[in-house]
């Protein structure tokens, strides 16, 4: 149960300082506390005894007047201490994870779902916070202040009435154990099931089009009922068992009160106790109330600290398995090798990339065709380290790619994904995003050279026009382009586009290609496509199929040979035409 505390040594440590004038802070002030019901007990026996006066009411309302001031300043002191310490702790947790993401590849990304890495992001870490806040104050005064108390009613009015009734008190100890072991284990499912609900909300914000386009919202709708009326089930398990802790509490201080005031009146009645010390013990009596209650919250959030602890472990300690500790810096990209290389997924059955030797010549476009599973995206991937090593050679330079530095090689290349990711942001800033402070006019001539200037006076703010989340106010054809002109702005020695022309027409496509063949002389520029008019002035072309290179060479070579590319080329050529002759019509 104290595993969660163990684990969170790091950050006591470095904020040892801060806890133990938290820690001395709650102790004095529950040291101040205590005193009250001995003061209550002297004042009752002065008016019992006829003693007082106004000089000892004076003196007693002083006193209580201190002990209050001191308490506020106190309690101020230890709950600002502690509580600012859980907010630290779920900074500091919440930036190594995304530190830690961060430098994930795809490898990771497949263990973990986006909404199941959201619910451990927050609902996890802030579980833990809650150990370093709350869960210190109710440690200290479960056990602390606890003590105290019961130190107090011994030395000030009896050590026999003590023990009598702190006695039945002890089974708590044993109810609170066994009901422990349940909430951990009913935390960490209701957790799971809360990461499970946050994914398929994220999907179905991410697919509402689809959803709506094929009429399915009722689908959906029923489905979320089910799995909020899961999670609500789950929840409640935990809170039912939690919810037993206070009446358990109540029900055997009950029994403490019935023996304190048994046992107690029998001691006044024979002499051995003041009506003072009797009252004074039942107002310690009813002080110890919270510290019990206190030991169950302490079960209940070390035993959710604990469940949520292991699910951020579990993340942080999880790896892509990529292995690059290249430490070679490098700020010039040489040509580039591949040989007898062989690549393959880990969840895959069959070779990848098989047999691949290739040559990429500094300063060349090569183009990459095939159909779709033949092999383009992963070849990219190698290129940006996003997977394990295959075997063979893979060299840059006559060095092996993997050689330099990851991060170096990564400022060199400009990659525009199939997938394009832009942010909830204007168009200036999704354009600049890989170049900090770029000018208005690098960026104007980045979008020229991506064709989307036309497209840009028709947005009624220009740059700052907001594009929405992921770009969900413009076009396809629209994203790429704003895609494309955001790693041209980087100026990159090595520019990929991964099929990032699939939804411009054949034009504008044209047009794309011409410009970065014109700015982008003697830098390294590779394509893949289905569409073969977009490599068709490459330096030099390949045919993947099932993960080979089953044809290479110019367009011209690869037409003379007749082979899959001649074919396809007629295709598209033949579609190309009946299009242009609708448009005619």
């Amino acid at each position: 149960m104290f595993d969660v505390i163990k684990k969170l040594k790091f950050f006591f440590k470095e904020n040892a300082l801060q806890y133990i004038l938290s820690f001395i802070a709650l102790g004095l002030g529950n040291l101040c506390a205590v005193t009250i019901p001995y003061i209550v007990g002297r004042i009752i026996d002065d008016i019992v005894s006829g003693a007082m006066n106004t000089q000892r009411l004076q003196m007693y309302s002083i006193a209580f007047a201190a002990l209050i001031i001191i308490t506020y300043l106190l309690d101020f002191s230890w709950v600002f201490g502690l509580f600012s310490g859980a907010y630290k702790l779920q900074k500091q947790m919440r930036s190594k994870m995304m530190r830690h993401l961060l430098r994930m590849r795809a490898p990771y990304f497949e263990q973990f779902r986006t909404g199941d890495l959201m619910a451990r992001g927050t609902q996890d870490i802030r579980a833990l916070a809650d150990t370093a806040g709350y869960g210190m104050e109710v440690l200290m005064t479960s056990t602390v202040y606890l003590g105290v108390l019961i130190v107090m009613m011994g030395v000030s009015v009896s050590w026999t009435l003590t023990a009598a009734t702190i006695l039945p008190l002890i089974p708590i100890i044993l109810v609170f154990r066994k009901m422990g072991a349940q909430i951990d284990e009913q935390f960490e499912v209701s957790q799971q099931s809360f990461s499970k609900v946050n994914d398929d909300v994220l999907e179905m914000v991410d697919g509402t089009r689809v959803i709506r386009a094929y009429v399915k919202e009722e689908d959906f709708i029923n489905k979320f009922k089910q799995q909020t009326q899961d999670l609500y089930e789950k929840n409640n398990r935990v809170s039912k068992t939690g919810a037993i802790f206070g009446p358990t509490v109540k029900t055997f201080e009950g029994i403490s009160v019935i023996v304190a005031l048994s046992y107690g009146s029998f001691l006044v009645a024979s002499g051995a106790l003041s009506v003072g010390d009797i009252v004074a013990f039942q107002l310690y009596l009813g002080m110890t109330i919270w510290p019990i209650i206190a030991v169950s919250e302490l079960i209940l959030i070390l035993r959710q600290g604990s469940a949520s602890m292991r699910r951020v472990e579990e993340i942080m300690d999880a790896t892509d398995g990529v292995n690059l500790n290249g430490k070679a810096d490098i700020s010039e990209v040489e040509d580039i090798e591949f040989n007898h290389f062989n690549f393959t997924y880990g969840s895959s059955e069959s070779i990848n990339l098989e047999n691949l030797d290739l040559d990429l010549n500094k300063g060349k476009m090569l183009g990459i065709v095939g159909k779709t599973g033949s092999g383009k995206t992963t070849l990219i991937r190698q290129l940006l380290n996003q997977y394990p090593i295959g075997s063979g050679a893979f060299n840059m330079g006559g060095n092996a790619y993997h050689h330099y530095q990851d991060p170096a090689l990564r400022r060199l290349i400009g990659y525009v994904p199939q997938d394009h990711v832009l942010f909830s942001r204007s168009v200036r800033e999704n354009i600049s995003f890989g170049k900090t402070g770029a000018t208005d006019e690098e960026i104007m001539t980045s979008i020229r050279y991506a064709s989307f200037e036309e497209d840009l006076k028709k947005m009624e703010r220009g740059l700052d026009t907001l594009i929405g989340e992921k770009g969900m106010s413009i076009s396809g054809g629209q994203k790429q382009r704003i895609s494309i002109a955001r790693a041209l702005l980087k100026d990159p020695q090595i520019l990929i586009l991964d099929d990032s022309l699939s939804a411009v027409d054949a034009k504008t496509e044209q047009n794309i290609i011409s410009n970065i063949q014109e700015v982008r002389k003697n830098k390294t520029t590779i394509i893949t496509t289905h569409r073969l008019s977009a490599v068709k002035q490459a330096d030099e072309i390949i045919v993947m199929d099932n993960g080979k290179i089953i044809e290479r060479g110019t367009h011209d070579e690869l037409i003379a040979q007749q082979g899959w590319y001649y074919e396809q080329f007629l295709r598209q050529e033949i579609k190309s035409k009946e299009s242009i002759d609708e448009e005619g019509e």
